[in-house]
């Protein structure tokens, strides 16, 4: 074998031009300059991008390799044009020889001729990097970790695929290697789909015959035979060629397609280590030759967008280049997988590369074949976790995940509920104590066989009996019990199961998922009144609609419910949304409030869906979708919607007609599973000019009332789109707070005034004619905010200053002494 056949094209290249430069410079022999010289200048090979990342330069080289006498001895002849190397250069070659073989390399690339010189260590030579201020320890680790890296699989910039050793058996010792195998490229940086192993890690692949025949035929095109599977994550994309392979596994497939290999390309795998320019795309290289030369391997390629710019590099292509001639040849079969936004941004703009392929569109499964799906799939889980599945489980797996996941597609997301349901109930079941008592009693043989064979070994006989009776013992105790990693009697995964999974995703309360004890929400009216009080008529409508949302009986494809709060200022607008978020979603924390007088220009609606693209702000926090994408199940207040901008609220139109809204990259937020609530002072004006409701009989006040309605109805159609105000559920128009119920207002304030002392330990008496006496000075106009304000001031102020007089008083009460507001201390 000549030994020249394994050099790769690089490496002679370097040789032809280390002899061209011998020639011009008139030497008469090849010295270990001139190979240092055109390995450092030769473009595109791995020793040349070691010497730059050290700092070595062309020019210095150059000036180098010139600079050299040659002081050997010459050769008797010299064969016409053709010199010899010398005996240094020798040398180096042979290192190389030997440095490729201790890393079992089957090729000598440029990489194997720089370590050799390395290791020569001319005088000259390292004169020259000393000059050069070249740290040849760096050097070293730099070829060291380079030669490691292509030690793990051969290199890629032209392979020698004879299977013969670089050194024959008795020239050197050399390490043993095994024979390569056929797809060497293919089995390195692949995963066969179609392989046995493989096949049982795959889970059946169920209403998917459509999509896989489609595939099939493509596949059996004479031309353009390449599929494109193209679905939102999650649909079932890489199943599907799941499903191919099953069915090439187990021959059900037509002749053109018997006995095919379906090779997954892992491109992460593909890029790993390549750190000089050329390593990745000899590997990909090899990959492409490998596949084309067997016409039974189809590469599957997921994700299919990554490989556009993939390994490149200035001056250098990417994989999606590279693919393209052998695609168009129809020398591989290629199968990819991709989204709908990553063709359209990555592939549909490369029409080159889009025309090598032929979609195959894979739409998002109904929630019918969603529960069909999961069925095939449910005995793999639960043999996996040891649990039994139940039927409703599956069933509400795949209903709640629709319901409450809207930014997810089935199966993937019903699959993930009941993935985790089953790992959940696994993890805090107590029938896996079993396996644990396997686990010790197999621990315990083991160190008896350990000890068993120490005895033996120090001839002390009767102790290995005695051992090994024991270790029988326990092996017939193995032997009798049956510890199954099967599923437990015990262990059902049922609709409670994922119920919770939701619930803690989420932070839903359970009891709403489970639609249990609905009869205590029955109340929720009263409930709503203890928070907002004089506020009658609109708590009735409110709490009517929360009723239907919380029975199912609301429309599904819009929010639960959605209203227009109107009313002067202090009346409980704000209040009443605060009690639906406590009441209806169990904590008033579910409350995303936006002051809609931040939104009064055009372009503020950036800061609710966020920026465009190319604009300040682009991927930042929106207020509004992105606050509901991580709080779906909340009270969405806009507080004062007249004051945004016509454009903000032309958003309005799409949440509360089809429960979604699009932010600026596209995705749709889900508005479905929330409560909207608009508030406004429209038709205040309307309040301020009528009476405050007393001294007057109930027919004049009602009469005063419906004409109000009439005149604010006027007033919402003059500022807000008619499109605006049909799409909401019901407009409430809040009443000002008449005298009895700001007095109600007061005592209830001040009871809670008493209550916080009460936790300190400090008893508070606060009597009716205290409540009197401030509401005297309270204006009826000013509403219930001005209560708290007057409490502050004329209550709490007199309170914290009697406080901080040390004095050891816990009991005190307030009294009106010659019109005025004193406190004393209580008997």
């Amino acid at each position: 074998m000549d030994i020249i056949d394994k050099f790769s094209s690089n490496l002679k290249t370097v040789l032809t031009r280390a002899l061209c430069f011998a020639v011009e410079t008139d030497e008469q022999m090849i010295l270990p300059e001139h190979l240092l010289w055109a390995l450092g200048t030769q473009k595109g090979c791995i020793a040349a991008e070691i010497l730059k990342k050290v700092g070595v330069k062309q020019t210095d080289l150059k000036k180098f390799a010139g600079n050299v006498r040659i002081t050997e001895i010459l050769p008797a002849a010299a064969d016409g044009m053709v010199l010899h190397l010398s005996n240094d250069a020798k040398r180096a070659v042979e290192k190389a020889v030997l440095t490729a073989n201790i890393y079992g390399h089957r090729y000598i690339g440029t990489e194997h001729l720089l370590s050799g010189l390395a290791q020569v260590e001319l005088p000259t030579m390292m004169a020259f990097f000393s000059a050069q201020q070249i740290d040849l320890t760096y050097l070293r680790e730099q070829l060291a970790m380079v030669l490691k890296n292509t030690s793990k699989f051969p290199e890629m910039t032209d392979v020698i695929k004879q299977e013969q050793p670089l050194i024959e058996a008795g020239e050197a010792t050399r390490v043993e290697e095994a024979q390569p195998q056929k797809f060497q490229a293919l089995t390195y940086f692949c995963r066969e789909l179609t392989s046995a192993d493989a096949q049982k890690k795959i889970d059946p692949v169920i209403g998917r015959e459509m999509e896989i025949e489609r595939v099939m035929e493509i596949l059996c095109r004479r031309t353009k035979n390449n599929p494109l599977l193209i679905g939102e994550p999650g649909v079932g994309k890489t199943a599907v060629v799941e499903g191919l392979a099953k069915s090439i596994f187990e021959g059900s497939v037509p002749p053109l397609l018997q006995n095919k290999r379906v090779f997954a390309l892992d491109l992460a795998l593909l890029v790993a280590g390549t750190m000089y320019r050329g390593e990745f795309e000899g590997r990909l290289r090899q990959l492409i030759d490998e596949a084309s030369k067997s016409d039974d391997v189809i590469l599957f390629i997921d994700e299919l967008h990554t490989i556009v710019g993939a390994g490149a590099a200035s001056g250098s292509m990417d994989a999606a280049n590279m693919l393209k001639p052998a695609l168009a040849r129809g020398e591989i079969h290629c199968i990819g997988a991709t989204t709908q936004t990553e063709f359209k941004k990555h592939i549909e703009s490369d029409s080159a590369l889009e025309r090598r392929f032929q979609s195959v569109t894979v739409e998002e499964p109904t929630e019918q074949a969603s529960i069909e799906i999961l069925q095939g799939i449910a005995p793999h889980y639960e043999s996996f976790h040891g649990v039994r599945i139940a039927p409703a489980a599956i069933e509400h797996a795949v209903k709640l995940s629709t319901r409450y996941l809207t930014d997810r597609r089935l199966p993937d997301k019903a699959i993930d509920l009941l993935d985790e349901a089953a790992a959940s109930a696994r993890i805090h079941a107590t029938e896996l104590r079993p396996l644990e008592k396997r686990k010790a009693i197999e621990k315990q043989i083991e160190l008896l066989k350990n000890d068993k064979r120490q005895a033996v070994i120090e001839e002390r006989f009767l102790d290995a009996v005695h051992l090994k009776a024991t270790e029988e013992l326990l092996r017939s105790e193995l032997d009798a019990h049956t510890f199954a990693t099967e599923a437990p009697v015990g262990i059902v995964i049922d609709h409670e199961d994922i119920a919770r999974v939701i619930s803690r995703m989420l932070r839903i309360p359970l009891e709403d998922l489970l639609a249990r004890d609905q009869s205590a929400f029955a109340d929720i009216e009263t409930k709503l009144a203890s928070h907002v009080l004089g506020q009658t008529e609109v708590v009735s409508r409110v709490a009517n609609a929360l009723k239907r949302a919380k029975t199912g009986v609301a429309h599904p494809a819009r929010p639960l419910a959605s209203f227009l709060f109107l009313g002067p200022s202090g009346v409980g607008k704000t209040e009443l949304a605060k009690a639906v978020a406590h009441n209806f979603f169990s904590s008033s924390k579910h409350l995303i409030r936006l002051d809609m007088s931040e939104y009064s220009e055009g372009f503020t609606m950036s800061k609710l869906i966020g920026a465009p693209a190319g604009y300040i702000g682009y991927k930042e926090q929106a207020n509004l979708t992105d606050r509901v994408r991580q709080k779906p199940y909340a009270v969405v207040l806009f507080d004062e919607i007249e004051k945004a901008h016509r454009d903000v609220q032309n958003l309005l139109l799409q949440i509360l007609e089809e429960g979604e809204l699009a932010d600026a990259t596209g995705k749709m937020v889900n508005f479905r599973n929330t409560i909207v609530i608009l508030t406004s002072n429209v038709g205040l004006e309307r309040f301020e000019s009528g009476g405050i409701g007393f001294g007057r009989s109930e027919k004049a006040e009602g009469a005063e009332k419906a004409e109000r309605a009439r005149d604010i109805e006027q007033d919402l159609k003059e500022r807000f789109r008619p499109e605006l105000l049909n799409r909401i559920d019901h407009t409430c128009v809040f009443n000002p707070l008449s005298t009895d119920v700001l007095s109600e207002i007061c005592r209830k304030q001040l009871n809670e005034l008493s209550a916080r002392m009460g936790e300190q330990g400090i008893s508070l008496s606060i009597p009716d004619v205290v409540t009197r006496h401030l509401i005297e000075k309270l204006d009826p106009k000013s509403g219930a905010r001005s209560v708290r304000q007057l409490i502050q001031s004329h209550v709490e102020s007199v309170l914290a200053e009697r406080l901080l007089k040390q004095d050891k008083t816990k009991k005190f009460t307030f009294t009106i002494e010659k019109r005025q507001l004193a406190i004393r201390k209580a008997k």
